[in-house]
């Protein structure tokens, strides 16, 4: 009887495990590029727009820590932390400054400005109009639009 009941628990495990797979499948295969789109911003290893500077993204404590190097020598340079990590979309790169926009869910879209070699954030100022937010629904329902938009360079 024991056998019978540990091999009845043992088959409902394996019909569980298997819906949920299926599941998780389909979800996936089902995903609209709506739910990939990150606008200008990434969270990727990226680069100032003369590649003297590279921030790369960390999650430390649920936070995310963004992180400033020169590219010279690998120098930490500065780093900051601008949101928490379950709510964050990435950064991007002026394409003429070393000003850093952060953009996450809870928070919204913040600049951290470069002043003496330090990050520091800016409430002062308005994203310029070449970073597309995430949440730029012009862009973000047509994909033919997405080649167009400015990203700060990365290595890929």
């Amino acid at each position: 009887m024991k056998r019978l009941i540990l091999a009845f628990i043992m088959l409902m495990i394996l019909l569980f495990t298997t819906a949920c797979s299926g599941i998780i499948a389909r979800v996936t295969a089902t995903e609209t590029p709506q739910m990939r789109f990150w606008g200008s911003y990434t969270a990727e290893k990226t680069y100032s727009y003369d590649h003297k500077y590279y921030a790369i993204q960390s999650v430390e404590d649920r936070m995310i820590k963004v992180s400033i190097f020169l590219v010279s020598s690998g120098e930490l340079i500065d780093a900051f932390t601008p949101a928490r990590s379950m709510d964050f979309w990435g950064i991007c790169w002026e394409r003429d400054t070393y000003n850093i926009w952060t953009q996450s869910a809870d928070i919204g879209i913040y600049c951290y400005a470069c002043r003496d070699g330090k990050w520091e954030r800016n409430e002062d100022t308005e994203a310029p109009s070449y970073i597309v937010s995430r949440w730029d629904e012009n862009y973000r329902n047509d994909p033919e639009l997405w080649d167009a938009i400015y990203m700060s360079p990365t290595d890929h």
